[in-house]
């Protein structure tokens, strides 16, 4: 899910034409699955919900896979601006890094590109050449990347990574130490009958660059869908806790799993190298 501070000189748009704005950003073209994945056992000290959740969309195994991509295509609102139709795609080093590549549409045509990123430890943001760093982009990429790559069961046992449910339709995420992107903790509430994440909640998440503004930061994952034997949310909805209404909102397409991400990393890498 992009950043609203990611696609601010989209308000240029407003000048083009507001109808272009009505029609919808395509789907950006998904990679390739390189083979079938391998498939282990689960964690038998995994909570309840974990187990609910990946009976229902797994087969009760774990799909294992060091990388992922995600696409799809939705609307993000700016302050007070019109919704602006935006194509999306995130690049994965599961728990570890990440890249997402969003472009602002005018009559399905990209008009504005941005990349927010998490690599190297560090939080980056470019649009168009603007190039953007500061601690509040670093915590910020942290609670981003987890709440896309809980979605893939392959991170749920990754060192650092610890699971608690303290009651029927709640989990608590606990990211600290390890090798992976930390610290974070996330509240998950969970369909009670299928396990099925209906969201990812974090009690505070930067509004500004140097992490002094904030507030808490909701992910809604509505109307699971199977696609192709895959499972993902026909809705995520992004809103800040401060805020009455979503600033964000996407179809998501299943994660493509051990995707080749690496241009994508390193092209962020880049950006923050010139930084």
């Amino acid at each position: 899910m992009p950043d609203a501070r990611l696609l601010a000189g989209a308000a240029a748009l407003f000048g083009v034409g507001a109808a272009g704005l009505g029609v919808p950003a395509p789907v950006p073209h998904r990679s390739t699955t390189p083979q079938e994945p391998r498939l282990t056992t689960p964690d038998p000290q995994w909570p309840d919900l974990l187990h609910q959740w990946l009976a229902t969309a797994f087969g009760g195994l774990v799909p294992a896979a060091d990388t992922a991509e995600f696409v799809g295509t939705g609307r993000i609102r700016l302050g007070r601006s019109p919704w602006l139709p935006v194509s999306y795609r995130t690049s994965h080093r599961l728990g570890h890094e990440f890249s997402a590549e969003v472009a602002a549409t005018w009559f399905g045509r990209p008009v504005v590109r941005g990349m927010d990123a998490f690599v190297d430890g560090r939080g980056v943001q470019r649009v168009r050449d603007s190039v953007t760093v500061g601690p509040g982009l670093d915590s910020d990429g942290v609670s981003f990347l987890w709440s896309e790559a809980v979605l893939v069961p392959a991170t749920w046992s990754l060192s650092g990574v610890k699971w608690t449910q303290p009651d029927d339709n709640t989990l608590t995420l606990d990211v600290s130490g390890g090798d992976v992107a930390s610290p974070v903790t996330a509240t998950l509430t969970c369909d009670t009958e299928t396990g099925l994440p209906q969201s990812f909640e974090v009690p505070w998440r930067s509004k500004n660059t140097e992490g002094t503004v904030g507030a808490g930061w909701k992910v809604s994952y509505q109307d699971w869908r199977e696609v192709d034997q895959e499972w993902a949310p026909g809705l995520v909805e992004v809103k800040w806790q401060d805020e009455d209404r979503p600033w964000f909102r996407m179809r998501m397409e299943p994660p493509v799993l051990d995707a080749d991400v690496s241009g994508a990393l390193e092209s962020a890498r880049q950006a923050l190298a010139g930084a």
